[in-house]
């Protein structure tokens, strides 16, 4: 009878420990996909500084750096056409400062660029993967 209470625990304790190795590789898969999309957005981020600084102001949409600030618009989501990725541009005022905030959805969840961080937000934890200081 022992034995078999022992070796349930240790089947148990397998069970849980595979299921952990799992679950962290699906993890740091998820990190690597938003890292790489966080680098894809790299010329988003230097397209809308160097747009701020020689106008002053940030564009009112990502269609306002095409085609002298970037070859072609970023693409963008669109609920209508059911197409829920793409990148998703908003300015921010927070009392007199103004910045950007720069979003990519990807499924449940995405990344988002906060100046100067790029954020993985992966059903609601948020973590920074990269930054630009």
């Amino acid at each position: 009878m022992k034995s078999r209470v022992l070796l349930i625990i240790i089947a148990g304790f397998l069970i849980l420990s595979v299921c952990g190795m799992v679950g962290l590789r699906l993890m740091f898969s998820r990190t690597r996909e938003f890292r790489a999309q966080a680098q894809a957005g790299q010329p988003i981020v230097r397209a809308l500084e160097q747009f701020h600084k020689q106008t002053g102001s940030y564009p009112t949409s990502l269609a306002d750096l095409a085609p002298k600030y970037l070859p072609s618009v970023p693409d963008r989501p669109d609920e209508s056409q059911n197409k829920f990725s793409g990148w998703d541009y908003q300015i921010v005022t927070n009392g007199m400062a103004v910045s950007y905030r720069l979003r990519y959805f990807m499924g449940r969840g995405g990344i988002e660029y906060e100046p100067p961080n790029w954020i993985g937000n992966d059903e609601g934890q948020r973590t920074v993967i990269l930054s630009n200081k």
